[in-house]
């Protein structure tokens, strides 16, 4: 069955274009699957209505094309075409869809973007679904190091417990202590559960302010990727290390442009957007966002 792709990220094209060990099959949904190579790099061939990520080859094709595929079934690149078992994807006409804002331009703007976060916390507070790490922040983060020992809030779980700990840790990490940083990654990687753990979706969103605001986003991400990697998910690991390196999704792009310079009204539906991401997973990628961005200070140490 021949099927043409749409669009494909850079990141992803890359890591084609390097001939990586043959892949196969991870994982099949209603309307994607993922291919995992043997080095653990997940990429998803997604269909339109799921659309562009940093892992993502979009094709046209309908649920129904997908129903043959199982997991465990091996995938090849050869000749621009990528053929996974019925399946015959042509890649080469795909448009090249950028996974990386411009962070420049925005880390130029980063104060007036920091000056908008009580926004979105004030959209998050209406509009996030109950029980999410954006607990951490209502009705706004005690962001000094005694908050690991403040009494959590009544029906809290042990991930928000955990998770509340982490957070202390992290914003010391991001004054410069190293350790810290690294225990509260330690803490926070695959903790609650699903494919993408809370913690995890926490992290990803941490790192997206990093790269906003932080002088060295390149040290600071590369320390939590290194630390989170190999205690989490297959799935959790490759959005990890797409936030490592400053990619993110078309919802996220839209609410950092609109951070940025936008509207009040276009920021609330690209928040509306990041919070329709997953379950809980855009939830907690904002309590992420808006913990290091709100808790915030000059950096210094070594990072």
């Amino acid at each position: 069955m021949r099927i043409e792709a749409r669009s494909i990220s850079r990141s992803v094209v890359e890591r084609l274009e390097q001939r990586s060990p043959a892949a196969r099959v991870w994982a099949v949904f209603e309307r994607s699957f993922h291919l995992v190579a043997s080095g653990g790099q997940i990429t998803a061939v997604v269909l339109p209505e799921i659309g562009d990520g940093p892992t993502n080859i979009v094709v046209e094709a309908h649920a129904s094309d997908l129903a043959t595929l199982e997991p465990g079934m091996p995938a090849a690149l050869e000749g621009g075409r990528l053929r996974v078992g019925e399946l015959d994807i042509s890649i080469e006409t795909a448009l090249l869809w950028e996974p990386c804002p411009d962070w420049q331009r925005l880390r130029g703007r980063s104060g007036s973007c920091r000056g908008r976060l009580s926004l979105i916390q004030t959209l998050c507070e209406r509009l996030a679904p109950a029980g999410t790490l954006l607990m951490l922040i209502d009705p706004w983060p005690d962001c000094s190091p005694g908050l690991a020992q403040a009494d959590a809030p009544p029906g809290s779980s042990l991930v928000f417990k955990e998770a509340q700990e982490a957070a202390a840790k992290l914003r010391r990490g991001w004054e410069g202590d190293v350790v810290l940083l690294q225990s509260g990654a330690v803490q926070l990687a695959g903790l609650g559960g699903g494919l993408t753990p809370a913690g995890d979706d926490f992290l990803c969103g941490f790192m997206l302010w990093a790269w906003l605001a932080h002088p060295n986003p390149d040290t600071v991400c590369g320390l939590l990727l290194e630390t989170a990697v190999p205690r989490t998910t297959i799935l959790s690991a490759a959005f990890l290390q797409a936030a490592a390196r400053g990619e993110c999704s078309p919802a996220w792009q839209a609410l950092l442009a609109a951070l940025s310079g936008g509207t009040d009204e276009e920021l609330a539906l690209a928040v509306q957007e990041v919070l329709a991401f997953g379950a809980t997973s855009g939830a907690d990628g904002l309590a992420g966002f808006l913990w290091a961005g709100l808790c915030e200070i000059s950096p210094g140490g070594t990072l």
